[in-house]
């Protein structure tokens, strides 16, 4: 890990309950009707992963579609509010840490922007390379140029990487998918303009 990942990561453990506090309760707008298109034709037995469950929001979001949904968190400080609310939950780091089989689907939620340009693409292809034929990884991004430290939300600094959608198919075509989706939406979060992906596995 590098120290700005570390750094970060430090800032969500030492303040999950800020973070749950500051957080739409909620799955709705764009961001469900991206989960809703990664789930789309899923097999009811598919295995599914969650990278940066946080709070388990989302993971409730599928679960409430009769899927089940392997939790995971870079923390220790959400995994353990995840098990506290009753979710399955273990400690993974995408960056670090090794995938333990193929999968249906990948899920990342506001999660692979705390990764900079030349981890993202590391990122995408051990995702893919995890993924059954046809998998699906689906992740979020915030659109914009740049990057930088933000203290918004939590009162303490998280690092933020800053995509553009017309700059993701090199990266995921090189990545090695086969196909994806990206759709740009401006939603009531903190950071308006979100990028949502769906790629899919040859």
């Amino acid at each position: 890990m590098t120290d700005a990942n570390e750094k970060t990561l430090l800032t969500y453990d030492e303040n999950v309950r800020a973070y749950v506090d500051g957080t739409a309760q909620a799955v709705n707008g764009a961001p469900q009707q991206w989960m809703d298109r990664a789930l789309d034709g899923l097999a009811p037995d598919a295995r599914i992963l969650e990278i940066g469950s946080a709070f388990g929001r989302d993971a409730a979001y599928i679960a409430s579609k009769k899927f089940t949904i392997e939790c995971t968190d870079a923390t220790p400080g959400f995994v353990s509010e995840l098990l506290a609310r009753g979710f399955s939950a273990r400690l993974f780091n995408v960056l670090t840490d090794p995938f333990d089989g193929a999968y249906d689907l990948i899920l990342a939620n506001a999660v692979l922007l705390h990764f900079d340009r030349a981890q993202l693409p590391f990122v995408l292809e051990k995702a893919r390379a995890a993924l059954k034929p046809a998998g699906r990884l689906a992740f979020s991004l915030k659109a914009g140029d740049g990057e930088g430290w933000s203290s918004a939300k939590l009162g303490a600094p998280r690092y933020f990487c800053y995509w553009r959608a017309e700059n993701l198919p090199a990266l995921l075509r090189a990545a090695g998918f086969a196909g994806w989706s990206i759709v740009e939406a401006h939603t009531n979060r903190a950071h308006a303009d979100w990028i949502f992906v769906v790629a899919t596995a040859p």
